[in-house]
């Protein structure tokens, strides 16, 4: 629907611009006594001029400034009309219709700086608008937030906290605020921090979360997932933000489990003990006894025996000498006594010697340590890493070639065992290869984890395999 504004535009431009031609039409009905001139007693129509100036006005201030342009250039093109072919003074109509026309363009340029204005004015409170609600929305995620927020300024002191950092350290947020962060950080922690902002404060890379521990109100010490990021006004560092999630009961949780593991696998251990001293001292050494008096009766001259007889017994000798190589490797595998007696390196040359002699897959072992740096823990675990990863190499990597190396750091001892194999794609994840039926490398790593050590898989499709791993001297 068209505009009531845009009609009384269209007529009071004509009913101008008939004023305007008053000499033309005055002998026509109706439209002859429309003149301005006649009303005012003016003769060279410069009250025309005027309404049309007005009229521009009006156009550009409802329908904007184009609209009032285009108004001042049809209201222009009628007065040089009338200059060139009414007007008996030309230059002085001119002069006057220039002299509209500058007065029209002011007025357009002033509308439009006044509407620039008034947008300019309602972006920048709408802006103004949309940053208190975004203001609102942080601090209600920053209050509500299930995780402890807080910030500190280059020296420390608490600017921003929120209630969940309030319930973790047993202050109110209007106590956290003025704190030194210091109060709440034993001495120990507080290096820690004090790493962190150094590290922040050149730009070097800090870990996503690291673990803190914070001292509540009450005494007691939390356990904490800390990030920390600094804040920057342009390029000048002017705070830290902090996000710390609580885990104490996650880390005493944790903790409980690997003790128990750590019983249950030293049990374990004691059993497998138990069972190859009982395969080699009982079932072993009634097998021996078996197989020296079969082969006393198939060699005795003088116990006669039919030949169908002595074969049997033959054979029942040899099958005795087959069980108790099998009873003794058995015994071995379960516990092999070279540990115990020689230490880690030997057992690892007899494991590397076994897969030679058994399934001809050629094997060094590499030592570059002091094996008395090793606790007996650490040594079991390194171990039973190694085994597993042999039996595993021996059933699935297709290998020709396994190198064993053992090294140590400055505070870590370092294990790879790596293969010539097939190789497998490695899930982004460890914890996947359970998923994907991967159970002896999924416990490799729970042995590592015992002892605060890690476990690193490298392989790919074609490239072979190497398991890396890294526990702590003290460990």
């Amino acid at each position: 629907m068209v505009s009531p504004h845009f009609w009384a535009i269209v007529v009071l431009f004509a009913v101008i611009t008939i004023s305007h031609f008053h000499e033309l039409v005055q002998h026509v009905p109706v439209l002859g006594h429309i003149s301005t001139s006649v009303v005012f007693g003016m003769e060279r129509h410069t009250e025309d001029r005027l309404l049309y100036i007005l009229l521009v006005a009006y156009a550009g201030w409802i329908f904007g400034v184009r609209a009032g342009a285009i108004v001042l250039a049809l209201a222009t093109t009628s007065m040089v009309v009338r200059a060139a072919v009414i007007s008996e003074t030309p230059v002085d109509v001119l002069v006057e219709t220039f002299t509209a026309l500058l007065i029209g363009v002011l007025l357009l340029s002033l509308l439009w700086m006044w509407r620039r204005l008034l947008r300019d004015r309602a972006t920048q409170e709408a802006a103004l608008g949309q940053m208190r609600r975004s203001e609102e929305n942080y601090r209600k995620l920053f209050q509500d937030a299930s995780d402890a927020i807080w910030v500190h300024d280059l020296r420390g002191t608490i600017t921003a906290a929120n209630r969940a950092a309030a319930h973790m350290t047993g202050y109110s947020e209007e106590e956290l605020l003025g704190m030194n962060v210091t109060q709440l950080l034993s001495q120990d922690a507080h290096e820690l921090a004090r790493r962190v902002k150094g590290k922040l404060m050149k730009s070097e890379p800090v870990e996503e979360r690291y673990d803190q521990r914070v001292l509540r109100r009450d005494g007691t010490e939390a356990i904490v997932e800390l990030t920390t990021r600094l804040i920057e006004d342009g390029e000048e560092p002017v705070a830290f933000h902090n996000i710390a999630r609580d885990v104490t009961e996650e880390r005493k949780m944790r903790d409980s489990m690997r003790f128990y593991l750590q019983k249950v696998l030293v049990a374990q251990e004691e059993e497998r003990k138990r069972i190859a001293c009982d395969l080699h001292d009982d079932a072993g050494q009634s097998l021996l006894v078996l197989t020296h008096r079969l082969d006393a009766i198939v060699s005795d001259p003088k116990i006669r025996l039919s030949e169908q007889v002595r074969q049997r017994l033959s054979q029942l000798h040899a099958l005795a000498v087959e069980t108790l190589g099998s009873l003794r490797r058995y015994a071995q595998e379960l516990r092999p006594a070279i540990l115990d007696d020689m230490g880690l390196a030997a057992a690892l040359e007899w494991l590397a010697d076994n897969l030679v002699m058994e399934d001809g897959i050629k094997a060094d072992v590499q030592l570059d340590m002091p094996e008395q740096e090793l606790s007996r823990e650490a040594q079991l675990t390194l171990f039973r890493i190694a085994q597993e990863a042999l039996f595993n190499i021996k059933k699935h990597a297709e290998a020709s070639r396994v190198v064993i190396r053992l090294e140590s750091g400055p505070a870590e001892v370092r294990m790879t065992v790596s293969d010539d194999g097939r190789g497998f794609n490695i899930p982004a994840h460890l914890g996947e290869l359970s998923n994907a039926g991967k159970l002896g490398l999924v416990g490799m790593q729970e042995r590592a984890q015992l002892l605060c050590g890690t476990l690193d898989i490298r392989s790919g499709p074609g490239s072979g395999t190497a398991i890396i791993v890294e526990i702590p001297l003290e460990g």
